[in-house]
């Protein structure tokens, strides 16, 4: 089977991503015994601020990142999954196709205290009263508390930027789940750059593999 996407997020967007699965990942870490398949959307709803959010993130909660914040949060919302699923059955020669079209984010909730402050000392005191709930969709939260995703390391994601350095080393995180050990005894991956993988890292706009390759390149 495969998973894809109607759309493919900005590296901001997968920082965001990361955090609130990061997040759900603490206050979920098993599936309650009263709601196993998570079919309450409670149980999968992230209870945090926007500013802690934006610390996660960005490493800092200043204002203009809550704004960045809030417009990643509401892309997300339309972002959605398609998983196709095959089971095989040798004995028929025949497969089973099973396709679902799941949502990464659902509802989203912002509550904030607005007020004529005018000290930063002020506005620092209001950072605890701004509240952010987000849903995260039930196929989705499933993937996380059961451990099938990459887990990837905010602080250096933060650090690789924006750019296509960090969206390499994010696919190649992803892609490392399953090595394969080599003679000498280490466990390497090997990437076909495929359309897939090429489009999945952004550089499926060249014309000739081997342009697409010096891009990969010059950004390892």
């Amino acid at each position: 089977g495969w998973v894809g996407a109607n759309r493919r997020l900005s590296m901001l967007d997968l920082r965001v991503w990361a955090a609130l699965c990061a997040q759900l990942r603490e206050q979920l870490p098993d599936a309650p015994q009263d709601d196993l398949t998570l079919a309450n959307a409670d149980t999968r709803t992230v209870e945090t601020t926007g500013y802690q959010l934006a610390d996660m993130v960005y490493g800092d909660d200043g204002g203009e990142n809550y704004r960045l914040l809030r417009d990643s949060l509401i892309r997300l919302r339309a972002a959605e999954v398609c998983v196709h699923l095959v089971e095989r059955d040798d004995d028929l020669a025949a497969q089973r196709v099973v396709a679902g079209y799941v949502a990464l984010v659902g509802e989203v909730w912002l509550a904030s205290t607005q007020l004529d402050l005018r000290r930063p000392r002020e506005w620092g005191a209001l950072k605890g009263s701004t509240s952010l709930k987000v849903e995260i969709g039930r196929w989705t939260a499933q993937q996380v508390v059961a451990g099938r995703c990459t887990w990837l390391d905010l602080d250096l994601l933060r650090a690789l930027g924006t750019g296509f350095s960090a969206r390499l080393w994010a696919a190649m995180e992803a892609w490392a789940r399953w090595p394969q050990r080599s003679l000498d005894g280490r466990e390497e991956t090997a990437i076909g750059l495929g359309q897939p993988a090429l489009q999945s890292l952004g550089v499926a706009q060249y014309e000739r593999q081997r342009h697409a390759r010096r891009a990969l390149d010059r950004a390892g």
